[in-house]
């Protein structure tokens, strides 16, 4: 298995806002989302350590009102096409 085929290693592959959604979309659309419940939201559906990380790390101490509320503090790329030279995961 030549280097290129290697799965990427997921702490090396960046977070997205398509990853960000696919975990605590869902939340968005009813009311301002709790941060505690962004990040409850994300452990309980399995997300990987690193979107935990950039959570934790973004989301400030008030409720979000929405998609473009979370997005002035999660800034990452919209998908690994947004992103040139990052490990694609396979």
């Amino acid at each position: 298995m030549g280097q290129d085929d290697r799965p990427a290693d997921p702490d090396r592959v960046p977070v997205t806002r398509v990853e960000v959604l696919d975990f605590v979309g869902d939340l968005f659309g009813r009311g301002p989302v709790p941060r505690a419940a962004l990040l409850a939201a994300a452990r309980a559906e399995d997300a990987r350590a690193r979107l935990h990380e950039v959570l934790d790390a973004a989301l400030p101490d008030r409720p979000l009102t929405g998609l473009d509320d979370l997005w002035r503090h999660v800034d990452v790329p919209e998908d690994l096409g947004a992103v040139r030279g990052s490990p694609s995961p396979r």
